[in-house]
């Protein structure tokens, strides 16, 4: 078939950039705001090749997971993920794989820049970052996707964005991180837990799978809620700004997803069919949030 421009970048799942951009955008909106109180100057150019690599990152990793997803026939007509680029001829499997391991290749060219700019530190955890994203797959369907994602796209790109950014490791980053990695791990598991009778059948073992559907309900809870709980806390032990509080904007989106999912019959797809997507857009309101409070409490130092 006949592909343009845009039929590749839509491969990639550009919708879903925002679930790992903001772990780069948030760190440096915190690093900043750390700046503000006496910390390190903000390396703006490394910032900016920070978030593209993860955005290349994560296309890398979204094509690598549908190629193997669509081998291990787990992606089927019917299904609710949306991944049809495979299914409907647009694209070979080997394309898309590929196509994956490219975007991967460029995204650790990033990763090289950033590490000469600011040094070895960055590497291992790009090393590490790499790996995760290419046996993503095998993880996954081991039930240790949920950790993998907490890794890769929140908790390792704060620690590498703190290095490359000021050059050295602010350790109050990796709690950061947990705010919003929190709901980017939700991500996942609504969809896992959506597809618990589909991932079954195509003989994979999700973490979903393994906990059940009621109790992945309350999990999900739990990763929607806590980072609220999280702002708090950080709040009063004085490491953030009370401007943070902005978040709480989200929360009423958020209780109303929450609902739905403890609404839901375990194991019933119907009722939650999008809920990753919401899960998806109220991440990323929560993020942009967090960075105008870091800003607003820079700004006011």
């Amino acid at each position: 078939m006949k592909r343009t421009f845009k039929d590749w970048v839509i491969a990639t799942r550009p919708w879903s950039f925002p679930a790992s951009s903001m772990s780069v955008v948030v760190t440096v909106a915190y690093l900043w705001f750390v700046s503000q109180k006496g910390g390190n100057e903000i390396n703006w150019t490394n910032s900016v090749l920070a978030l593209l690599m993860m955005v290349f990152f994560q296309a890398a990793g979204n094509l690598i997971s549908d190629y193997y997803d669509h081998i291990r026939g787990v992606d089927l007509p019917g299904s609710y993920n949306g991944v049809r680029h495979i299914q409907s001829g647009m694209f070979t499997p080997k394309e898309i794989l590929h196509f994956g391991y490219t975007l991967l290749a460029v995204a650790s060219v990033l990763g090289i820049i950033i590490t000469l700019n600011s040094g070895i530190q960055v590497l291992w955890i790009g090393i590490a970052g790499v790996l995760l994203a290419a046996f993503y797959p095998w993880l996954k369907y081991h039930a240790m996707g949920d950790y993998d994602i907490l890794l890769c796209y929140a908790m390792l790109p704060s620690i590498g964005t703190s290095f490359a950014v000021t050059g050295s490791f602010e350790p109050t980053v990796m709690l950061i991180s947990l705010t919003y990695g929190l709901m980017t791990v939700a991500i996942l598991h609504a969809n896992n837990t959506r597809d618990i009778k589909n991932d079954s059948r195509a003989g994979i073992t999700t973490l979903a799978i393994q906990l059940g559907g009621r109790t992945c309900q309350y999990v999900y809870a739990a990763e929607m809620l806590v980072p609220f709980v999280l702002v708090v806390v950080y709040c009063l032990c004085g490491m953030t700004s009370i401007f943070t509080v902005l978040a709480f904007i989200a929360l009423p989106q958020v209780i109303k997803r929450v609902k739905t999912m403890m609404n839901a019959e375990p194991n019933a797809d119907l009722p939650i069919a999008t809920l990753d997507q919401q899960t998806a857009q109220l991440q990323l309101q929560f993020s942009l949030l967090s960075v105008v409070g870091f800003i607003i409490g820079g700004l006011l130092l």
